[in-house]
């Protein structure tokens, strides 16, 4: 698990669809969530906290049962650390594309609000534990400590309660309501200017708000018809980092600072700035972009 994380591409979901339960069997684990596409962008948010296994399967998968029980048992061993969420790609065929999936089943492990594949089959029983254990290293090496356990894998007292304000953006974040939601993170950042996790969550929801009914090919299309335009290049920027097209993202923004006048430098910088939060300080393209802002705008 190395290779550089991507967003879902909640692009894809331009019009809500009622949703069916996700794939899953008589006992769901006490960690898990049956993915809808109206609850795509709460899974988003909440991995800002908690790392998040997503399996796309069907029940025309022989082995998907199997394997989501072995997921089950591994992710409840782990005592809320580690989530589980479950897509039925019959019932849930946006959802699964917005995922990007080419066959099933399909794991994906969810991580500050990108994703990345894992496998493309059921693995072994014998092969799950050692897999959600990778999944809670990774989330450490992401700057994040897994509620639930110690850096020894046993089990702490319950995660502090969600604060208020935060509490009231997820459930905005669920009724597809962004604006509810920034004003929310707004607030509790007023209160709490340090919380880094919020920060975080507050800019992400920002790229969905923006980002939220655009075309991707049309604002493509619109960005190469007029270079000169800021806000169509501001635009595909959002549509890249939300495609989890990061180093394009950086790339598109800083080009735009290149004799750029004072005030366009001021709104590239900012949103930079963003876009940063958004893919996190561990992030090894970061750092470069950093400098490289600096370097142009001073």
């Amino acid at each position: 698990m190395t290779e550089p994380y991507g967003m879902i591409d909640l692009a894809s979901l331009k019009k809500p669809a009622a949703g069916a339960a996700g794939a899953g069997a008589s006992r769901p684990s006490a960690h898990e969530v049956a993915v809808t596409e109206q609850g795509l962008e709460q899974l988003v948010a909440d991995s800002q906290r908690t790392p998040t296994l997503i399996l796309v399967t069907s029940p025309r998968v022989a082995e998907g049962e199997q394997f989501l029980g072995s997921l089950r048992r591994a992710v409840d061993a782990q005592g809320g650390a580690v989530r589980l969420a479950t897509v039925d790609a019959d019932a849930q065929q946006r959802v699964a594309a917005a995922l990007k999936v080419e066959q099933l089943p399909t794991l994906l492990l969810l991580l500050l609000g990108q994703v990345q594949p894992i496998v493309q089959s059921a693995l072994p029983d014998e092969e799950v534990d050692n897999l959600v254990q990778q999944v809670l290293e990774v989330a450490r090496q992401q700057g994040m400590e897994p509620a639930g356990t110690s850096e020894e894998g046993e089990s702490q007292e319950e995660p502090a309660p969600t604060p208020p304000l935060i509490a009231e953006a997820y459930e905005a974040i669920e009724k597809g309501d962004l604006d509810a939601a920034v004003a929310s993170y707004e607030r509790h950042l007023t209160q709490n200017p340090g919380d880094g996790e919020a920060q975080a969550g507050l800019a992400t929801v920002r790229l969905m708000r923006r980002t939220q009914g655009a075309d991707l090919s049309e604002a493509r299309q619109a960005a190469a018809d007029r270079p000169e335009d800021l806000s169509a290049q501001l635009l595909v920027a959002d549509l890249d980092m939300l495609g989890g097209h990061v180093d394009d993202a950086f790339g598109r923004l800083l080009e735009q600072l290149i004799g750029a006048d004072a005030e366009t430098k001021d709104a590239v910088r900012e949103r930079l700035l963003e876009l940063f939060e958004v893919a996190g300080a561990e992030d090894p393209r970061v750092p470069a972009a950093r400098k490289r802002l600096a370097n142009l705008l001073y």
